[in-house]
């Protein structure tokens, strides 16, 4: 095997576990289809590698995960089995080790998904996830609702249907967390932009940010325009912005950190993180309730099960409002999910470099939105076809005005 794979055998162990759950569980591999669709082969390579072990421990532990994906006591003794395995040195007749190896390592060079199972909480199930109202009438510290200058503006892309509970439950709770910094309140705005046919939220959110702005749009979800429409319509003046979807539960030093990095010469733009967990149900009501209940500085990353998801483009970004505003903004030709993200950093690195960092923020789960249309075809295919970054820089963003025909009200 190339000396430039993986080889620790505790990352290949915890790489084949990965694999395991992602094959059996189809909630983890819905946090990314497009990764999924990706790296599937190889996953699949490595559970049949798997299957090929004749080592009791291993095979009683992929056993119970294989009936049971959340079982993280079963994932623990897997990883753990699988690690003892991996770390002897072959020999002969080890063939079913080595290919286990092979396919792990070849996972590791090539998927952006990786399982993380979560540490067993001494205080039992995670019990019944904190309602939006709760959250919201929990919040440390209350909205200046100001529009003076501030170091920074959290703008917010948000739609949920009148049924919705986990994007409203999510947003609530990134409110609570976002009134809970330790950067003065009144140096910072919170911008929610609501775009839909009408304003459905509007009465629970308000209140809770300093900024509440309707945009009205019968169609898809169109991130691009609302995050344009709330720059322009609710974050400025600031220094920065941030572009923050609404289910990043983020930590009590969020804002402060981000102020403090911008101070260093040349810094434009950043991500604060490198991985994004995304957690599932269980794990992401522990994670509100210990953040915005609880008192919690950060939310417990550390202990939470999990699917990360390496490097990707989008889900909070930090870059300057001049930098935002010399590239036009985010592309508004994207319609449905997918391609707005990368599109965006792309441009925004071309003007300014973009840097990434390592801040504990986790990915509240979710139901997940379709990304693709009839039949198959990604919903930024017509954007693809004109070309990624082609985007103009003089481009008259963010107007309101843009879907006149359109009725609702705010």
């Amino acid at each position: 095997m190339s000396a430039a794979r993986p080889s620790e055998p505790a990352a290949l162990a915890a790489s084949v576990t990965s694999s395991l759950v992602l094959v059996h569980d189809p909630v983890c591999r819905a946090t990314a289809p497009d990764y999924w669709d990706w790296s599937a082969d190889a996953h699949r390579t490595a559970v049949r590698a798997l299957t090929a072990i004749d080592d009791e421990r291993v095979r009683t532990a992929a056993g119970r995960l294989t009936g049971d994906p959340a079982d993280d006591t079963a994932a623990a003794a897997l990883t753990t089995a699988l690690t003892a395995l991996l770390s002897r040195p072959d020999g002969p007749g080890d063939t079913a080790v080595g290919a286990l190896r092979d396919a792990a390592a070849r996972t590791e060079s090539l998927s952006r998904l990786l399982v993380r199972p979560g540490s067993p909480s001494p205080s039992g199930p995670a019990g019944e996830a904190p309602g939006a109202e709760e959250l919201l009438t929990s919040v440390a510290r209350k909205p200046h609702g100001g529009d003076h200058p501030v170091d920074a503006a959290v703008v917010i892309p948000f739609r949920a249907p009148d049924d919705a509970t986990g994007r409203v439950r999510n947003l609530a709770a990134v409110l609570n967390a976002l009134a809970d910094q330790s950067h003065p309140r009144d140096r910072y705005r919170v911008v929610v932009v609501e775009s839909d046919s009408r304003s459905r939220w509007r009465d629970l959110f308000a209140d809770a940010c300093d900024a509440y702005v309707f945009a009205p749009d019968p169609g898809r979800f169109n991130k691009s325009w609302t995050v344009n429409v709330g720059v322009v319509h609710g974050a400025r003046p600031a220094e920065l912005v941030c572009v923050l979807d609404g289910d990043i539960l983020v930590d009590r030093d969020f804002v402060a950190r981000a102020v403090e990095r911008f101070a260093r010469p040349g810094t434009q733009a950043h991500w604060p993180f490198e991985d994004m967990l995304f957690l599932d149900p269980s794990a992401s009501s522990r994670a509100v309730r210990a953040r915005c209940l609880d008192g919690a500085a950060e939310p417990g990353r550390e202990r939470l099960r999990g699917v990360l998801l390496r490097r990707p483009p989008g889900g909070c970004v930090w870059l300057r409002e001049d930098l935002f505003t010399r590239i036009g903004g985010m592309d508004e030709r994207f319609c449905g999910w997918g391609g707005e993200d990368q599109d965006f950093v792309w441009r925004a690195e071309r003007y300014g470099p973009m840097d990434r960092h390592g801040d504990p923020l986790v990915h509240l789960h979710h139901d997940r939105a379709a990304h693709r249309g009839d039949g198959g075809i990604p919903f930024y295919e017509e954007v693809e076809r004109a070309g990624f970054c082609s985007w103009p820089c003089d481009s008259d963003f963010g107007r309101l005005d843009r879907n006149s025909g359109a009725s609702g009200g705010g």
